[in-house]
């Protein structure tokens, strides 16, 4: 086996296990209530690529239960791209949703509990990852107005990446989802992780599997090590003294460390009975879409990712969050959360989805965009600065024509230097290009001038 396949499984690892729980991760998410099964997605995650990059022959057999048919794919994991190849904002990330389910062994088992977007960028090797509450309250193509987890109940992972595409505004290029069988075999395979609570813990509501009794938890104080299902309720209870969300936050990433510890210090990469294991237990808990060549090449990307500055944001509705309890809203639809900027608007969103997930390309390019607003509608210039700024475009100015035009354009003046951002806005306004001189450049020196029409209309809301 290729020594360079034991580097790529050993950077993911690394990466993920290290830089997605370090100190300096754990003081940017201080103050938020992550799900419980984010940071055990992280753990599985890892695994799953470390594995299938070896390719070893029995990755390569487990595969075929683990990998789906391929997808459409990142087109930023195959070099350097032809600007034309592009669908909008974002594609020139690689997007990967990411999905915790309890599995077949649990009561609504397909329910997705954990979405999660991690976004990379190739040109900047920054990383970010977003949050989506389970709550939210979506329209699902083909099923009407429910909470965002059914849909993998109803479509499997690729409705529920086409309906997290729309609300984002987003393309979602790759799913991996795992469910608690990955986080217990897992753990197992590596002989258990070890363990020091300060404090005794008793979770008198811990859920049995089967969904419909409790099954009391309890664990004493001190060193101690865990096997996998014991590590799972450690990781997942709340109630009792095991202080809530916080509490559990914490201890999950005492364990994601203790799990990266173990598959270092035990070698875990090179012995082949525990790497059996490992791919023993991912070829039946876990999906992706992401193709062996694909996760080859991400894995060589991840060796340069910025670890110390990965960006986290939640979609929450505390204050200051963007989203509300809508549970009066619907009639029958429960407890649900909507947008606060309206029941599915998720300009807001977009909006911030944009700003973490920032496009290399037009970061690289760092365009230049004045907005002439000759539709005759007021204030559509200032939404549009708005929108394009958080999209990582540059306004450089806003004004209002004399005379309105019936239809939208875009004049180019950067002489062809921004490829990209003009194939970007391209599709954003489905308008034509016209070259402009650039010896007589707008006063305000920008590269692109939008001309507004009377034709444009919003992007409507999924």
């Amino acid at each position: 086996m290729a020594a360079s396949f034991y580097a790529y499984a050993y950077s993911l690892i690394y990466w993920i296990a290290m830089g997605a729980s370090s100190t300096s991760f754990g003081r940017r998410i201080a103050g938020t209530i992550l799900d419980r099964r984010q940071h055990i997605g992280v753990i599985i995650i890892s695994l799953v690529l470390a594995v299938l990059a070896m390719l070893s022959v029995k990755a390569v057999l487990a595969s075929q239960k683990v990998v789906a048919k391929p997808s459409q794919g990142a087109p930023a994991l195959k070099g350097q791209i032809d600007p034309t190849r592009l669908k909008g904002e974002g594609d020139g990330r690689i997007n990967i949703l990411l999905l915790g389910v309890g599995g077949a062994e649990h009561t609504a088992g397909a329910l997705t509990d954990t979405i999660m977007v991690a976004s990379i960028d190739p040109i900047h090797k920054d990383v970010a990852m977003l949050s989506i509450p389970r709550d939210l309250y979506v329209k699902i193509p083909g099923y009407g107005a429910a909470k965002i987890n059914a849909a993998g109940t109803y479509g499997g992972p690729e409705l529920s990446k086409q309906v997290v595409s729309q609300i984002l505004d987003l393309p979602i290029h790759y799913y991996i989802q795992a469910d608690f069988g990955a986080f217990k075999q897992s753990v197992d395979a590596v002989g258990g992780v070890q363990v020091n609570p300060e404090k005794a813990l008793y979770d008198p509501d811990y859920p049995c599997d089967n969904g419909r009794n409790y099954c009391p938890f309890s664990l004493k104080p001190g060193a101690q090590k865990l096997n996998g299902a014991t590590a799972l309720k450690y990781v997942r209870c709340r109630h009792g003294v095991c202080e809530g969300d916080f509490g559990r936050a914490a201890r999950q990433q005492e364990v994601l460390l203790a799990l990266r510890h173990e598959v270092l210090a035990a070698k875990t990469l090179t012995n082949p009975i525990k790497m059996s294991a490992l791919i023993d237990g991912i070829g039946d808990h876990v999906r992706m879409d992401l193709q062996l060549n694909e996760v080859q090449k991400l894995a060589e990307l991840l060796k340069d990712a910025k670890t110390d500055t990965i960006t986290t944001k939640v979609l929450t509705n505390e204050e200051g969050g963007l989203l509300v309890n809508g549970s009066n809203t619907f009639k029958g639809a429960g407890s649900i959360l909507l947008p606060r900027a309206g029941s599915f608007d998720y300009s807001e969103i977009q909006e911030l989805v944009h700003t973490i997930f920032a496009d290399g390309y037009l970061k690289k390019e760092s365009p230049k965009i004045e907005i002439v607003n000759a539709s005759g509608r007021t204030g559509l210039a200032d939404r549009l600065n708005r929108q394009l700024s958080a999209y990582s475009y540059q306004v450089v100015g806003t004004t209002t024509a004399t005379q309105q035009q019936p239809t939208t354009q875009l004049v180019d003046y950067s002489n062809g230097t921004k490829p990209y951002t003009v194939r970007y806005l391209q599709q954003r306004f489905k308008a034509p290009v016209v070259k402009g001189d650039p010896a007589a450049k707008p006063a305000s020196s920008a590269d692109i001038v939008i001309m507004v029409g009377k034709d444009y209309q919003l992007p409507t809301q999924p």
